[in-house]
């Protein structure tokens, strides 16, 4: 019955696989650098996130993610400087990388900022064959030995912030991934385009309204749609909920804390075919934003 399922799941998965190499977030709206080499430095101060992603819980095989990054300006914050690391376990593949980006940042009128960055990554794709279970024992269509690569890759983006919104358009990887180096296909291209906006409205003095938006599009599968509503409360907790097309139904809550430290949570409720047998997927945020004098906007730690 295991390996039925697990069967069924790549079944429903491969095309997911193919049309989505990057991990998407639930908390993408705190966390663009894993998205766009253009926000890097963006927030005017040193800023660190780690999250922990398990997706469709409860399900054998089902996609983990761990990612921590940190970035900061530098050069009078006329560039910015950024490292990420992740590591994504599917089934029996695990992806492990390296990200390295770079920003220039172009101040315009009425406070607002472009950001133009470039990244380089290292990625290893590791595939655990030898821990497979075929449905047929003898089947020559697994190999007996593991297989690994290691496969440079590279990114760039443009990130734009005004004092209460920002929009951002980013190709995160532009060559092909370990995932997909051996294909023979040579017209088949698994990368992905980001757009990106958001913006901050004022209720009243203590609540503020954060409405965000991720799209994303991929050649080999329908384009995906993240949006997202938060609302603020005394800039020190929040609460809000997010439409994943096609997939989910998210609930999310978190707090600001006075030393620039930041604790968030989300669940998501599948609405797929993939409820039947998922208790869903969750996911855990920490973030540090290192306090400052002379920090450019005064809603720093969310934009």
């Amino acid at each position: 019955m295991r390996n039925t399922l697990y069967f069924l799941f790549f079944i429903a998965f491969a095309g997911k696989v193919a049309g989505q190499s990057d991990v998407q977030f639930s908390h993408f709206m705190f966390n663009k650098f894993a998205y766009n080499p253009g926000y890097t430095g963006s927030k005017g101060a040193f800023d660190a996130i780690a999250l922990y992603r398990k997706q469709w819980a409860g399900f054998e095989g089902a996609p983990s993610t761990m990612y921590m990054a940190a970035h900061t300006p530098f050069a009078g914050l006329r560039s910015g400087l950024g490292l990420g690391i992740s590591s994504d376990y599917i089934g029996k593949a695990n992806t492990n990388a390296l990200d390295l980006s770079y920003a220039y940042r172009i101040s315009m009128r009425n406070a607002t900022v472009l950001s133009l960055g470039l990244s380089g990554r290292l990625e290893q794709v590791r595939f655990r064959w030898s821990a497979a279970e075929a449905l047929e024992p003898g089947d020559q269509a697994i190999p007996f030995v593991d297989e690994a690569s290691l496969t440079p890759n590279f990114g760039a983006g443009a990130y734009l912030r005004g004092r209460n919104y920002f929009v951002g358009l980013s190709v995160p990887r532009l060559l092909k991934s370990g995932l997909y180096v051996d294909r023979s296909d040579k017209s088949f291209n698994p990368l992905t385009s980001y757009f990106m906006g958001g913006f901050m409205m004022r209720l009243n003095q203590q609540v503020q309204l954060l409405p965000s938006m991720l799209l994303s599009y991929q050649e080999a599968a329908p384009p995906d749609v993240d949006v997202n509503l938060n609302l603020l409360f005394m800039q020190s907790f929040w609460v809000g909920g997010s439409y994943r097309l096609g997939d989910s139904v998210d609930a999310m809550a978190g707090m600001e804390l006075g030393n620039g430290l930041r604790l968030g949570v989300s669940v998501d409720f599948t609405t797929s075919d993939l409820q039947k047998v998922t208790n869903g997927s969750w996911e855990i945020m920490m973030g540090y934003t290192f306090q400052c004098k002379n920090c450019e906007v005064s809603h720093l730690r969310f934009f």
